[in-house]
């Protein structure tokens, strides 16, 4: 019981100084680290169609020939 009582406190402790850590950086610094005021390129947009081709209608009669007509 104490080996899983030790791994429980030395989990802890390294969440707490990683939390510890996080808020010293914040309020100590300008936020140029953490945040970054410019970046790269916008990356595109997931919903925006310029993808391939659009494909053909399912409704659209363009295939194949007109069959022929029963009454001659």
């Amino acid at each position: 019981m104490s080996r899983k009582l030790t791994v429980v406190f030395l989990a802890t402790l390294v969440l707490v100084g990683a939390m510890s850590l996080k808020t010293v950086v914040v309020t100590h610094g300008d936020g140029s680290i953490v945040m970054a005021n410019t970046g790269g390129p916008v990356p595109p947009s997931p919903w925006k169609n310029t993808g391939g081709p659009v494909p053909p209608s399912p409704w659209k009669n363009t295939g194949g020939p007109v069959p022929p007509s029963p009454w001659k």
